[in-house]
């Protein structure tokens, strides 16, 4: 009986050590970790572009310490509905040196946002990606009072759904330097809500 006392009490003990020993697993980063540390990536590979580049807009390079961003929210990657335009045909869009940029035009986008229905023009460069050009409420005082961009390949577009992901909202050269010329978001892309997310002013 002792015997079988003493073996009633290492059972346990000896169960509980195994099981501390076993390795943990690892749990799988969330997708929206795995998109953050992504866009803070190429954040980091902008700022080392932007310092280096001989056709950086960056006039003093030497005292440029990296751009500026809100906090990656992934509440602003958003799934919007896409119309296509009866008829795909490049248009001009104006710039802030009088020229035309000449893109395509795709179409609408629309979701809703903060509990607004908003749309926005659809552009498409000649490589098949998309481009936005945009102006929200943070402009002037929290980013760019000329708008920001948005670069989205075109593999975000699947059964007439586009994923825009505002986290990767960019100023354009012109809001670094006045010598270059930029595309200015049409009235349509004029937003009357706040877009926290990207890019914003020092």
């Amino acid at each position: 009986m002792k015997f079988n006392r003493w073996f009633l009490i290492l059972v346990p003990i000896l169960a509980i050590i195994i099981y501390v020993s076993l390795p943990q697993q690892s749990t799988a980063p969330s997708q929206s970790t795995t998109d953050s540390l992504a866009i803070l990536e190429s954040r980091k590979a902008k700022d080392e572009n932007l310092k280096t580049a001989e056709d950086s807009p960056i006039p003093n390079k030497a005292q440029f310490s990296g751009l500026h961003y809100y906090a990656f929210n992934p509440a602003w990657s958003i799934l919007f509905d896409v119309v296509r335009a009866e008829k795909v045909e490049k248009i001009g869009l104006k710039m802030t040196d009088g020229n035309l940029d000449s893109l395509i035009l795709f179409g609408k986008i629309s979701a809703t946002i903060q509990g607004k229905l908003i749309s926005l023009v659809l552009y498409q460069h000649d490589s098949g990606d998309f481009f936005i050009p945009f102006k929200d409420k943070t402009a002037p005082t929290e980013t760019y009072g000329g708008g920001r961009y948005l670069e989205l390949p075109l593999t975000n577009l699947k059964e007439n759904q586009l994923r825009v992901d505002f986290n990767q909202a960019f100023f354009p050269f012109c809001a670094y330097n006045s010598t270059f010329a930029c595309p200015i978001p049409p009235k349509e892309n004029m937003l009357d809500i706040r877009v926290e997310a990207g890019e914003r002013n020092p």
